[in-house]
Formats: structure tokens, C-alpha cells, sequence
């Protein structure tokens, strides 16, 4: 028996799945591209590896199976912000049908606990402050769209079938390791310490008085395990976030632990058009406080 992880390749995913064997805890890690070699020798013995497609039905059901039927299933496999705008097929093909997917495997084998890591992309624009669960669900990107399909469809499978569903609705999840081509409009946020650390200049893509809602790696992993453990998670969906970044404060603590840290700004467009939506938002995670 073991935990199965989709998406266990990417920055949130290798961090759960470190946190877990940490904990004692057996693994079957699963993601669309193979992560580093180091990585994968840091994991042999403790958790084991496959690579493929979460679209592939018949092998998502076949991991699941080979995964148990008691330990929960983390659910983190999906297109990000810009490549969903890219491509908006591929985004429904991936963050709601591999969902189904799992759905479905999770069903035949055992009902097991589905958690997916989900977006505060779900909100609609121009909601009183602060953000709460109860809120209006209206994205304007196909991130938050094919997000919000993939909650609404594990509710469904919950009402209908019984399956303990959960979902956790991420703030931008920021911390050192973030990779360019994850696709992510928020990689300013951890950007701005790092390339400062690494001795890099970095010209951030967004204006100085950017501000944005995030959550930090090891607070994102320490959400996760409490809702894959809790014994009961009666509201479903809970927002998870550490607080806001403001981009110039930001730059200023930097710029008191590493004098030398090189900033300009350049900001990007395609970048603005989607932090701007956020500029004015506080996320209330009281409902995770509460349950968890």
C-alpha cells in the first residue's frame, strides 16, 4: 500500500513526496516528465517512480490499483497558469480528464481519499475582501476554468458515490527550486530572493507595486498532509495561503540581507495582465483553520 502522488515531478511534488518519506510513509510518485536523476537516487527504497500521461485512463487506473486501495491519492498533475492559455484543449484534457481519470480508479479501488491541489484561479474578479470559500466561482483564465471543473466534478463523485473528495485552493506557491517552465505567472515571487542568493541580476517582470497572494512550498506540503490525514473534511474545499508578497517590500528585505542583489524592473504584459487581478486580494483560510 502506498500514497499515490500525480504531478510528484514538480516543485510542489517532490516536496510532499520528501515530506512524506520523511514521515515513514510508502510512496508510488507519478508525473508526465522524469525528475532529476539525483532526485529519483534520493528516492530509491522509499518511494518508487513511474512516468506517463494522466490522459492514459487504463494506466492511471493500473497505478491506482498497484498503489492499494486505504492510502489517499494527492492530485497534483496539471497545465499551469500560461500554458492553459496557450493551449486551452490540452489544459481540458488534462486538469479535468485526468481528474475523471482518477476519479474513476479512486472509485473502482476501494473509494479511496482524492485530494487535489486546486486555485484561488477559481474566484471571479471584483469580490469584496476577504477571499472566502463561499464566494462566487467565476475564473477568467482556463487555469481557474478547467480547476473549477475538475472541483466540481470530484464534489459530484462525493454526492453521488460517496468518495472522500477534498480540495485544497492554493494561493501562488512560492519558495527556492521554481522553474521557468513551469508555466506559472508567480514565479516573480520566488524569483526575487533566489536569483539575489545565486548572485544573478534579475529584472522582475511586474510593476513595483505588485501585490500577491502566496503560499509558502512548506506550508503548501504541511496543508496537504493534514487534509490527506484528517479524519474528517466535512466543508471539501479550503483555501490555503501564508499571506501577500507587495514587490517592492519584498525587494527591500532582500536588499537588507544582500546589499549587492542587482533588481531593475521589465515588466511583461502577459505577466501583468493576470497579477493585476489580484492586486487588491486577501485570502481567508479561517474554514482550514477550523477543520484541520
Amino acid at each position: 500500500m502506498a500514497v499515490f502522488i500525480t504531478g510528484a515531478g514538480g516543485f510542489l511534488g517532490q516536496s510532499l513526496v520528501n515530506t512524506l518519506i520523511a514521515q515513514g510513509k510508502k510512496v508510488l510518485a507519478f508525473d508526465y516528465s522524469s525528475p532529476a536523476q539525483e532526485v529519483i537516487d534520493g528516492w530509491k527504497g522509499k518511494a518508487e517512480f513511474r512516468q506517463g500521461d494522466i490522459r492514459d485512463r487504463a494506466a492511471i487506473a493500473g497505478l491506482v490499483a498497484e498503489s492499494g486501495s486505504t492510502d489517499p491519492i494527492v492530485h497534483l498533475a496539471g497545465i499551469l497558469t500560461a500554458g492553459c492559455d496557450r493551449d486551452p484543449q490540452a489544459a481540458v484534457a488534462v486538469n479535468w480528464g485526468g481528474t475523471f481519470n482518477l476519479l474513476e480508479a479512486a472509485l473502482a479501488n476501494g473509494k479511496r481519499r482524492v485530494v487535489l491541489a486546486s486555485t484561488i484561479g477559481v474566484y471571479g474578479r471584483g469580490l469584496p475582501q476577504p477571499i472566502t470559500e463561499d464566494m462566487a466561482t467565476e475564473p477568467d483564465g482556463w487555469y481557474g476554468v478547467t480547476k473549477l471543473m475538475a472541483e466540481q466534478t470530484g464534489l459530484l463523485y462525493h454526492r453521488r458515490h460517496g468518495l472522500d473528495f477534498r480540495a485544497v485552493r492554493f494561493a501562488a506557491v512560492t519558495g527556492s527550486g521554481r522553474k521557468a517552465a513551469t508555466g506559472s505567472a508567480s514565479l516573480f515571487t520566488s524569483y526575487i530572493p533566489e536569483k539575489a542568493a545565486l548572485g544573478e541580476p534579475y529584472a522582475i517582470e511586474v510593476t513595483p507595486d505588485t501585490s500577491y497572494p502566496v503560499v509558502y512550498i512548506k506550508d503548501a506540503v504541511d496543508s496537504l498532509v493534514k487534509l490527506m490525514t484528517a479524519p474528517r473534511a466535512e466543508r471539501r474545499i479550503y483555501n490555503i495561503s501564508s499571506g501577500n508578497v507587495v514587490v517592492e517590500k519584498m525587494v527591500a528585505e532582500v536588499k537588507k540581507r544582500i546589499p549587492t542583489a542587482q533588481f531593475s524592473y521589465k515588466p511583461d504584459p502577459t505577466i501583468m495582465a493576470v497579477v493585476e487581478g489580484y492586486k487588491t486580494w486577501t485570502i481567508d483560510c479561517r474554514r482550514a483553520k477550523e477543520d484541520l
